[in-house]
């Protein structure tokens, strides 16, 4: 980590008189009569990041301009780990060239073998996305049709599902090397021509490698501005707020007043955090006043549930960790065969009971939230859950099923808005609106009081939560 500070002026001439002293040049800047707060935060940041301020062997003004009469400064730093440096650093006066800073060098162990950045995906709308599909439902096809009565077949049934998912991803998924110049519109024909301008460089084969990758790129575009204009027309997908997010600057996070710099301590604060509620106790008595109904019979999921369930599902959502996307799932319920493997094992789930491991397994994804002043608070952060699409639909399925019922037997606040069916958050905007107006036309002025209950949500004792229901 590298980081340049502007240091008061007057400790560089306090060092330029005491060139010929023993002293250290830490030594020399303690001396001064005070440093700029942004110097002493800096300090701090790098000593929570556990790193420390390395001085170079053969101290001097790191910055010299080439304009004789700018006095030289020192304004670059170097903020390293002292166990991972092998020599100290040392100013390459010899590199200078026409920049007027003097580049810093040091040397670093490295381990033997370095990580590689690759990724493992299926290109959107290529041949291999196909032939995943299709090897998806020629799988699903073969699962037997028997409905699960007991837990273990249901597991047995939920693994099958998940086998054929697995091999058609790992039969059609190509690993690719990401690096800061990957681009989304570079395909095959931009890196063959590519190699083939750095068989023997021609000006005719660049001709060729650059004409390709502006076709690339407006084949790519094109597809873009169609996919919002025409198909989810979401113009808002061009604002900078549905963008993806610049990332804080570099910071622990801290948790107890310590900042975390290993992977436990990290997961140790955010499980910490966001399952506080865990271990609270709860007073269950309030829930003796409520009247015991008898049990109903859970009535089978139809083909029509699911398919309605489907189509609600948005799709531009991330998949989890088997990789099938709703768009996916779509294809393969339209064969009736596939549609009929679903049906019995969504039921099978209610009637035995039992929840499979396929559908437990999810990828969490931390996001920064817009605009806070620090990110050291795990609080900063808002964690999310991606789950396997098939046991999200059979989820979407169970909560239609018990928000109708709860809805028709009024078992719902009539002022819940979000999250119900016809009581949208755009439904709420019109119900303010609503009396707003009544009171203007009675004359009276409404004011509104609007709070948030920090961590709500995540404040919800499960224990509690399990009772009520």
């Amino acid at each position: 980590m590298a980081g340049a500070v502007d240091l008061p002026v007057y400790a560089f001439q306090i060092y330029q008189h005491c060139q010929g002293s023993p002293l250290h040049p830490l030594h020399l800047l303690r001396v001064v009569p005070h440093h700029r707060t942004t110097a002493i935060s800096l300090l701090d940041t790098a000593a929570r990041l556990g790193l420390e301020l390395t001085l170079p062997v053969n101290p001097r003004p790191t910055f010299l301009s080439h304009n004789v009469e700018l006095q030289g400064s020192v304004i670059d730093l170097m903020f390293i780990k002292a166990s991972e440096s092998l020599v100290q650093p040392c100013q390459l006066l010899e590199w200078q060239g026409p920049s007027d800073h003097i580049p810093l060098a040091s040397k670093f162990s490295l381990p033997s073998e370095l990580e590689d950045f690759k990724r493992v995906s299926i290109a959107k709308g290529s041949d291999a996305e196909m032939q995943f599909v299709e090897q998806l439902i020629g799988g699903i096809r073969g699962i037997r049709l028997e409905t699960p009565a007991t837990i273990a077949e249901v597991d047995a049934m939920a693994q099958a599902v998940a086998d054929v998912f697995s091999k058609a991803w790992s039969d059609n998924a190509t690993e690719k090397r990401i690096t800061r110049r990957s681009e989304l519109w570079w395909n095959d024909t931009c890196s063959e021509t590519l190699l083939q301008y750095w068989d023997d460089k021609t000006p005719k084969n660049w001709s060729t490698f650059r004409k390709a990758t502006r076709a690339a790129k407006r084949k790519f575009f094109d597809a873009k501005i169609k996919e919002i204009a025409k198909t989810n027309r979401r113009p808002w997908d061009l604002m900078e707020w549905v963008k993806g997010r610049k990332l804080p600057p570099c910071e622990a996070i801290q948790y107890n007043g310590q900042p975390c710099h290993t992977m436990p301590e990290l997961w140790d604060a955010l499980h910490n955090t966001y399952n506080s509620a865990a271990d609270r106790p709860c007073d269950l008595s309030v829930l003796d006043k409520l009247l015991d109904l008898p049990v109903w019979e859970w009535a089978p999921f139809s083909a029509l549930e699911l398919m309605e369930a489907l189509a609600a599902c948005s799709s531009l959502s991330s998949p989890g960790p088997d990789h099938v996307t709703w768009v996916h799932l779509k294809k393969i319920v339209a064969e009736p065969q596939c549609l009929n493997v679903f049906i019995k094992l969504a039921n099978a789930c209610l009637t035995v009971g039992r929840w499979p491991k396929h559908f437990k397994e999810s990828v969490s994804v931390i996001i920064p939230k817009p605009g806070k002043p620090s990110y050291s608070a795990p609080k900063a952060f808002r964690p999310i859950a991606l789950l396997n699409t098939l046991g999200k639909l059979i989820k979407k399925m169970r909560s239609n099923r018990i928000q109708y019922d709860m809805i028709a037997y009024d078992l719902v606040d009539p002022n819940q808005f979000r999250g119900i069916h016809q009581r949208s958050t755009e439904d709420a905007g019109l119900y303010l609106t609503h009396l707003v107006c009544t009171g203007w036309a009675r004359g009276l002025k409404t004011s509104v009081i609007a709070f948030n209950i920090t961590q709500f949500f995540l404040s919800i004792n499960h224990d509690a939560l399990m009772a009520i229901l």
